[in-house]
């Protein structure tokens, strides 16, 4: 099952309600936009997580607004001056594709640069007190024998980890497949950049074909259920460019 975010509406200042999306466009008559799309209350499955997609557009100024703790995908380069509800103002510079925690917030943001400044964000629901980083030992290369835990994979590499969340920069070269692995925890993917990508299964009856090649679409998120029904198999480019993701593990 997959969870998709749509890319964000743009309009007057208001609040507006659309098949399950929750969306504001401020400041300006559209300076300001973020999508906030939510699993539907009958489906357990996105209990525990909310995707935002994020939109500045040039010099916009976003009102005050609250998060719980949440692992950000930078999909644009960002200069940013963040203030908190306690008045604390600070500037914060991201670069594209950068990888970060975080921590519960109250707070505004305006966007210091004449170029828009996207991002994904996944919040945890129940991230209410700060994340605490955690080293993940590096595997030993000769040591996997397939199928390997999806962090211990060669081509998943752990940006960072806490109590709440593992994120993994996943980078596939043209061609190349990954090794069998299991995801135990459910995941949302984040595709950045590529042209074609394909999966085989590993079950229970063996391994299974190669799915048919499928098109990448930069910024596509989509949500994986593993919690009590982990699965196995390996994914890679297949076709001529590299293929880039970001998976977020949410642990339980």
């Amino acid at each position: 099952m997959k969870l998709t975010v749509r890319s964000p509406l743009q309009g007057k200042q208001e609040w507006l309600r659309h098949e399950g999306r929750e969306t504001v466009a401020t400041s300006g008559g559209g300076r300001y936009a973020a999508t906030r799309e939510e699993r539907n209350e009958r489906n357990k499955d996105y209990e525990q997580i909310r995707v935002l997609r994020v939109h500045y557009l040039p010099r916009a100024t976003s009102p005050m607004h609250s998060h719980t703790g949440r692992a950000i995908i930078a999909l644009t380069g960002s200069h940013l001056r963040v203030t908190t509800s306690d008045g604390t103002t600070q500037e914060t510079q991201r670069r594209p594709g950068e990888l970060y925690w975080g921590d519960p917030v109250t707070h505004s943001a305006e966007n210091l640069t004449d170029a828009p400044v996207e991002t994904i964000e996944v919040e945890i629901k129940k991230a209410n007190t700060p994340g605490v980083l955690v080293k993940t030992p590096a595997a030993d290369p000769a040591s996997l024998k397939e199928p390997v835990p999806v962090e211990k994979e060669p081509h998943h590499h752990v940006a960072f980890q806490n109590q709440y969340v593992r994120v993994l920069d996943v980078f596939f070269p043209a061609g190349e497949p990954a090794l069998f692995h299991t995801h135990s925890n459910d995941n949302v993917s984040i595709e950045l950049s590529g042209d074609k990508t394909k999966s085989q299964p590993w079950t229970d009856k063996g391994i299974g074909e190669w799915s048919t090649p499928g098109d990448v679409v930069p910024g596509r998120v989509g949500f994986h259920k593993a919690d009590g029904q982990a699965y196995t198999h390996r994914v890679g480019s297949a076709g001529e460019k590299p293929y880039h993701v970001i998976d977020v593990e949410i642990f339980p």
